[in-house]
Parts: C-alpha cells; structure tokens; sequence
C-alpha cells in the first residue's frame, strides 16, 4: 500500500533523529518524493549536524512548500495565505530560541522548539553546539536557492533572540535585513500589518537588558533610517526611560516627529524620573508656560516629588513671570468678549484645515459634550471631511491629547452635517460609547478602519452616494448587528465587517470589487475568517453575491426588506 504524503513526512523525520546518513539516504530514496521535507530538514539543522543537512539536500530536501490550504490545515503551518504572505520558516530550528522563548513570532507556527529530540534508542539527542552550527549555516548558505533559505529572516529572528553567533557569521557573508523588515521598521506602516504587528509583540516581550541591545542592532542595519514609532511601541518603551542611556537613544534613533512631546514628558513623571528631564529641557520640550505649568499640576497629582521638585525649579529658573501674566489678562479678555459662534470660541471647540477646493475638513473634537453635533459651517468654510482620528479614542491622531482621548471616549452619539463628504482613515475608531451615528446622503467614501472597534454600535446604515466602504472599516463592532448597505456602492474592502454579531446584512447588486483570494471568497474577505453561521445576506437573485454566500453556506434572502 502506497505511503501518503502525511506519512512520508512522519517517515522523514523519525529517519532524521534515528538514522545513520547512510540509512537516511536509502530510505529518502525508498520514499520517493516528500513534498513537506522542510521540518525534517530543520530537525537535522538543529540536531544532527551539517553531515545530514547535505545528505538531505542531495535528495531534494528543501525549506519550501506549496502554498495551499490544504498544506497549512494538514501541517498545522503557515503557508503564506494570511499574516502578509508569513510562512513557517523551518530553517529557524538552526536558531538558539525554546519553545519557552519565542516571543511572539508568526514564523515559529507549527514548530516544536525543544533542547532535546526524543531517539529510539532511549538517548537523547542534544541542541547542537555553536561550532556544529556555524557548519550547518555554511551549508544553507551554499545552497540557499536550491533549498529556499532566506538568510535575511534568519538575520532578523537571530537578533532578536540574541543569537550573535548566527549573526556574526551572516554578517560576514554580507547578509542584511529585508527591505521588507527596514520598511516596517522605518515606515508608517498599515496598523494591522502584519509585520508590523509581530515586530511589537516581540518587542514586548523583551527584558531591559535585551531591549536596549536588540533595538541598537535594528537601528544599525537601517543604514541611518531614524525608527518609525506609534503609541503602542512608545507605551512599551517607556517603562526603560527611567535609564538617562536609554532616552537619548530613543531620541537620536526614533523619528522625532512622530513624538508626541507632553505625552512623554507625563510618561517620565508617571516613573519619577527626574534624571531625565534636562534632557527634556536641552530639547526645548518645555518652553511653553501653559503646558509646563500642566506638568507642574501633574507631578504634583501624581505624587512624583523629584519630578515636581525638577519642574518647580525650572520653572524659576527660565520663566518671565510678567510676560506670562500680561499674555494671560489679553488672552483671558478676548474670550470674555468674543461671541459663542464666533471663529475664536469655534475653535476651542474644533480643529480643522482647509482641503484643496477651500471646503473644510475636520481633524480635532476638542470639545467636553457627550453628544456631539459636527457643524457644518466654521466662519464661511463649509465642514466637508473628518479627518484622521478626529473623534478616535486612541492615538491615530499625532496631535490630539490624553484628556481629549479619554473625551472621545465618553462621547454616545454623533450627528453629522448634510454638507459632508467624506469620512476619513481612523475617524470614529475606538470609540467605545459611541452608540448612534447617522451617515448622511452626499458621503462618499468611509475610509479604512473608520469605525473599528466602536464597540456598543447596533446597526448602521449606508447610503447611496457612498461608493467605497474601505478596509477594516467596521472590524471589531462587535454588537452591529443590522447593516444596510444602499444600492449605489462600488466597493466592500476587506474584512470590512469582521469581528461583528450580525445578524443581516443587506447587500445591493452594485458591489462590483469585492476582491477574491485564491481558493477563498470576496463573502470570506469581508467577514474574516469565522463567518457567521447565523447571519442572513440580503442579496439580489443570480449575483455575484449570492454565489459568494452559498458557498459559505449563509443564510440567503433575495427579497430585500423595507429600510427602517
């Protein structure tokens, strides 16, 4: 009876861990082709030596793999289908990283990370030492297109888990880092990448030992590149600015305009860390008198006495205490004697910047009420946009405060002008109140992740001059239950609607892009990868739709029912 491929595979590795080279080879030979060797390959890179390598590369063993569904589900792997094109990279089993240790990395999916390989013998097989490993780089190196290695993965894993042996001697054959991995690391890159989004977690978990030497390394392979940062890479950074070393080189290697500069000047009060903070003053961080008297009130709030103590004594030091309160007495008459509605108390309220046709468009709420009424004139512009993060509850938005955050966050119920046009990247996300919005007619385009994660959202309606509706738009609305999409949109982008309860989904025959991956659905795309067994697609009868929906078996309506 002939072998399957599942068992050829199983037959492959045990031969690995038991067999002489000579036995090895006869019984590849015995197997004929295998089309899943990588893991075998990668338990003889980590325990048997370059001896077996070569023996297995002779016969065709290789670290690729065809990239099907049914490889993934069969081996429990990655196979390039999802997370940004990641595949399991069993070469890694080279590297000195424990199934203990691995630290959020994607490429480690179905690998067994042990120190020790079971043998039939009863005797252990042990994780080669540093010599032997060195030899079995040589060998993958020498044949690194015929068995699919990627020496510059290795590179960047071997980094992060401080295995400078491997790095050294890939440095001294000339490898670098990925242009993919400088670009994530470097760039603004999409916040759900993929790269992105490991390149975090596994900075997260490292201690402040290893932090401080993984991060100098990274920064040393981007060719002077300053580091691209984010909220959720500077909160887990933060905890080591307490070491004056590790500040300034989080200044000299990140890119200072992605700062937000009073942020973490409260984030270095919060640990007390005053040792810092003429650093903060070389920078010029604190030359305004409102928001250095801001950290004066916050240090004192949290109790942080040397920081208060720093911040008092700079305070007397650089302040011009009668410019200071002849600025407050003009500033304090003009609001006194300003309008409600004028332009001046407006903007207290709203920021906001001109688009190119002279029409405005709204980047800030900065305003205290929980339900919100969005203008739709300022003075004689006429309010056609939400920008980026403008009502966001997280820090999408590069100038939006803490305080302003949290407000967002209260805010229940948003109405918006029938002068608006577009909706723009992140502009509601994370609003975790936020209840009720009524998207008007004359809106073009919801842009990505614009509603992510509004939490308590139940239903929503999108009317149709809408064309677009973008990525991510409504992921992780987890109560929207009711969408009614009008006929008129062009495009559903994907996983639009994932991560949400819905119950029906009204869907017109006007969809043209829902963009299909191979042996999946646009349907799939959208909803992500757990579809929702009880949900009911409205959808017109012998669509594109429908076809979609059937083979996903969902529940299937043609008759579309009375809006509202």
């Amino acid at each position: 009876m002939e072998l399957t491929q599942v068992e050829k595979a199983a037959l492959l590795q045990r031969a690995v861990l038991n067999s002489s080279v000579e036995e090895l080879s006869k019984i590849y030979d015995e197997l004929g082709f295998v089309e899943m060797s990588a893991p075998a390959l990668g338990l003889a890179c980590r325990f048997r030596g370059a001896g077996v390598v070569k023996a297995l590369i002779q016969k065709g063993a290789s670290f690729d793999f065809p990239s099907k569904r049914r490889i993934e589900e069969t081996y429990n792997c990655y196979v390039g289908r999802r997370y940004a094109n990641y595949r399991t990279n069993y070469s890694m089993y080279l590297s000195r990283v424990f199934g203990e240790d691995l630290r959020g990395a994607y490429c480690f999916k179905g690998m067994t990370l042990r120190r020790q390989a079971e043998r039939e013998t009863g005797e252990p097989l042990e994780f080669l030492p540093d010599g032997e490993r060195v030899e079995v780089l040589n060998c993958l190196m020498e044949n690194r297109e015929k068995i699919a290695f990627q020496p510059e993965e290795m590179l960047w894993y071997s980094i992060y888990f401080g295995d400078m042996v491997i790095v050294e001697k890939l440095k001294g054959y000339g490898v670098k880092l990925s242009e993919v991995r400088i670009h994530t690391i470097t760039d603004d890159a999409p916040a759900m990448d993929a790269y992105w989004l490991e390149y975090v977690a596994m900075t997260e978990r490292l201690s402040y030992g290893d932090y401080f030497a993984v991060v100098r390394q990274l920064a040393a392979e981007c060719d002077g590149k300053r580091l691209h940062l984010t909220d959720n890479l500077y909160e887990i950074m933060k905890k080591h600015f307490y070491d004056v070393r590790v500040f300034e080189f989080f200044l000299a290697h990140f890119k200072q305009e992605k700062m937000k500069k009073y942020q973490i000047i409260r984030g270095l009060i919060e640990i007390d860390a005053a040792a810092v903070l003429p650093v903060v003053e070389r920078e010029n961080w604190l030359t305004t008198p409102k928001k250095r008297d801001e950290m004066i009130a916050y240090a004192s709030e949290k109790g942080s006495t040397e920081s208060l103590a720093w911040l008092l004594d700079y305070k007397n030091r650089t302040a011009d205490f009668v410019v200071e309160q002849e600025k407050a007495e003009k500033k304090m008459m003009r609001e006194l004697t300003a309008a409600p509605d004028s332009v001046v108390m407006l903007k207290k309220i709203w920021s906001y910047r001109k688009r190119e046709d002279g029409t405005l468009l709204i980047t800030n709420y900065k305003g205290i009420d929980t339900e919100v009424a969005v203008l739709e004139k300022i003075g004689k512009g006429i309010v056609t946009g939400i920008g980026e993060g403008a009502f966001a509850g997280n820090h999408f938005n590069p100038k939006v405060t803490e305080e302003q955050i949290e407000q967002h966050g209260r805010i229940t119920k948003i109405t918006l002008p029938g002068t608006l046009q577009y909706i723009g990247k992140y502009a509601f996300c994370d609003m975790p109140a936020l209840e009720e919005i009524h998207i008007p007619e004359g809106v073009e385009k919801i842009d990505d992740f614009a509603f992510w994660r509004c939490r308590f959202l139940k239903s929503i309606t999108i009317p149709e001059t809408v064309k677009r509706i973008g990525k991510y738009a409504f992921e992780g609305c987890v109560r929207l239950e009711l969408v009614f999409i009008s006929e008129g949109i062009l495009e559903i982008g994907e996983f639009a609607f994932s991560n949400c309860s819905l119950k029906e989904i009204i869907i017109p025959e006007s969809v043209q892009n829902l963009a299909v991956e191979p042996e999946g659905s646009a349907i799939l795309k959208i909803f992500g990868y757990n579809p929702y067994s009880k949900m009911k697609v409205y959808c017109p009868k012998g669509s594109r739709i429908e076809e979609y929906c059937k083979k996903m078996h969902l529940r299937v309506e043609n008759t579309f029912p009375l809006q509202g």
